[in-house]
């Protein structure tokens, strides 16, 4: 794999009338979901090539840049979260948990035990006391579903009603009692937990996929445009455009950098936002 670093000025017609750096690490195999964890290491879900069985991977990119497999043997690895050091990661219609130290993995959830078949599970998040929340993007129509799988084994379906509102649910972020949803179709939502209530936010982002969040600023990426947005009180702002396949992207530890994987081009892009 190649590190290539990079410091340019981009211009208003591409990008914000501000400077980026940026690290692009390439050679990956449709990488679709980054993490960072407390120690500054950064691990990336590889999905392999389509319609292969098994050949999907966890890489994990230490401080020092070295590159090591964390398992393998997968399917279609996508969205990442860590808990308890321990990954849980979506892969095609399961989650599964991968002991990083012993670099172990086993089947958390299996198909089985979704109350309605999973299709095309997508993101995950977890909130303080382990319980995981995923995403199913269905048929990327109109058959998505949110999940919830509480620590005790159960599995709910959550927001049954917003059906109609949410058509293939697929970047998830998890803050205090609310729950961010950047949908397929382009269209951003915010959940509350607690109230039970759901209401539309923001639009215009076809192909969402990846959230991040620094206070009261999102980062949102479009999977089918190649672009990343940054989104303030309902107003986006491109910050660029030149992705062949924005993925599942996330924050740095400091929240100082923004991790983008471009599945088509093969490439982890990591871009400072201050």
């Amino acid at each position: 794999m190649t590190i290539r670093l990079l410091c340019i000025l981009l211009s208003l017609s591409l990008l914000s009338n501000s400077v980026f750096a940026y690290v692009v690490i390439e050679g990956f195999k449709m990488p679709e979901s980054v993490i960072e964890d407390k120690d500054g290491n950064i691990y990336v879900s590889e999905i392999g090539e389509r319609d292969v069985d098994k050949d999907g991977k966890i890489t994990m990119i230490d401080k020092s840049g070295n590159l090591a497999t964390i398992v393998d043997d997968l399917y279609d690895p996508k969205g990442l979260v860590l808990f308890d050091n321990k990954l849980y990661v979506t892969d095609r219609d399961v989650v599964v948990e991968v002991d990083i130290e012993n670099k172990t993995s086993a089947v958390y959830a299996g198909t089985m035990q979704f109350p309605r078949s999973p299709v095309f599970l997508n993101d995950i998040d977890v909130d303080d006391k382990g319980n995981l929340y995923v995403s199913d993007s269905g048929d990327f129509k109109s058959t998505g579903q949110i999940f919830v799988i509480k620590t005790s084994g159960e599995i709910e379906t959550i927001f049954e009603d917003e059906r109609n509102l949410v058509k293939a649910p697929n970047g998830l972020l998890l803050d205090g009692d609310t729950l961010y949803v950047l949908d397929w179709a382009g269209e951003f939502f915010e959940a509350d937990l607690n109230k039970k209530s759901f209401k539309k936010i923001a639009e215009g982002f076809n192909g969402g996929d990846g959230i991040a969040k620094v206070k009261d600023t999102f980062f949102l990426s479009s999977w089918l445009e190649g672009k990343l947005y940054k989104l303030i009180a309902g107003k986006a702002e491109l910050i660029n455009d030149k992705f062949e396949a924005a993925a599942d992207i996330s924050l740095s530890q400091d929240n100082k950098k923004v991790y983008i994987p471009d599945m088509k081009a093969g490439t982890l892009t990591i871009l400072d936002v201050n």
